[in-house]
């Protein structure tokens, strides 16, 4: 059974991330087309958040220090709230998020032995950072509009089949199935 504080932390987490993103949300001045794409963006980001979070603090060792990149990703997630209905701010946030998550989970790989799920999780937010930079891309090139409810549509997408049809947060690696 697991602790208080490892519950905690899944919910700390995600209900900050929420509060911050009604916050985001209530702030921006933008118009309602944009600002929704990027709220559903959000909004998604956050559920796959929980559900990363809980995965990820259940695996051995649980005592790891990954604290100065989980603050990193917080001020971006922070960052990230603060500028929906902004979508080039938005989405270049998106992405450094997603590159900053490569970079954690490799840097978990000598610390966990799961060598196929951390390579999963790495390429699923290597393409998350792709999705963005060419949703990025398309904003600068004058179709604000279009990417960014094309990058919350694919990524809603997305997310669906990662945590229902084919789920990313199962231990996959043959020596813990």
């Amino acid at each position: 059974m697991r602790g208080l504080e490892e519950i905690d932390r899944e919910f700390l987490a995600t209900g900050l991330f929420t509060a911050a993103g009604i916050a985001g949300l209530l702030l921006s001045d933008a118009d309602w087309s944009v600002r929704a794409p990027t709220a559903l963006f959000y909004a998604v980001l956050v559920v796959n958040t929980w559900f990363s979070i809980r995965f990820f603090s259940r695996l051995p060792p649980v005592d790891r220090d990954e604290s100065a990149i989980d603050g990193l990703l917080t001020v971006l997630y922070i960052g990230l709230a603060l500028s929906i209905g902004r979508v080039v701010p938005f989405i270049a946030i998106a992405a450094t998020m997603f590159f900053v998550a490569v970079a954690k989970y490799s840097l978990l790989r000598p610390v966990l032995n799961l060598p196929r799920t951390l390579g999963r999780k790495m390429a699923i937010d290597a393409l998350g950072g792709l999705l963005c930079l060419a949703a990025l891309f398309g904003a600068l090139a004058g179709f604000e509009w279009a990417s960014a409810w094309a990058l919350a549509l694919v990524f809603l997408v997305a997310n669906v089949f990662l945590l229902l049809v084919e789920p990313m947060y199962r231990v996959f690696d043959s020596a813990r199935s």
